[in-house]
């Protein structure tokens, strides 16, 4: 029986490789040390870079089936750069049917929600 004591390194491999443990804690190939505490959290970030390659992978998909006019490239199609700002505003503007009116456009009515009225002040 292999006998190992924790506060020798122990490497990884094959797809771990580059991970490690020693003393007790697991350290990244960016030589970044976990606590022990810290892997709570892996779910949470692994499903938050799911998230992100799915919605990045529709960013693409969609910057990739806008026409181009012939003559004229786009400066979206030739970087693989997507601006996340950018991609959830025009998201946003499709869902709630927002056109883009310019900047000299009346304001629109807006009514803004109150908690009623507040009760008499002494003083």
């Amino acid at each position: 029986m292999i006998e190992i004591d924790p506060h020798d390194r122990i490497d990884l491999t094959g797809p771990w490789a580059g991970f490690g443990f020693q003393g007790g804690h697991m350290f990244t190939p960016e030589g970044h040390q976990l606590e022990p505490g810290d892997m709570t959290w892996w779910s949470l970030t692994c499903n938050i870079a799911r998230e992100w390659r799915l919605m990045m992978a529709g960013a693409r998909t969609e910057v990739a089936s806008r026409s181009v006019t012939p003559g004229k490239a786009s400066a979206a199609t030739k970087s693989s750069v997507i601006y996340l700002a950018e991609v959830l505003r025009i998201r946003r503007e499709r869902r709630l049917g927002v056109d883009d009116r310019g900047s000299d456009a009346e304001a629109p009515n807006v009514v803004y929600m109150s908690r009623g009225p507040r009760p008499r002040q002494r003083g």
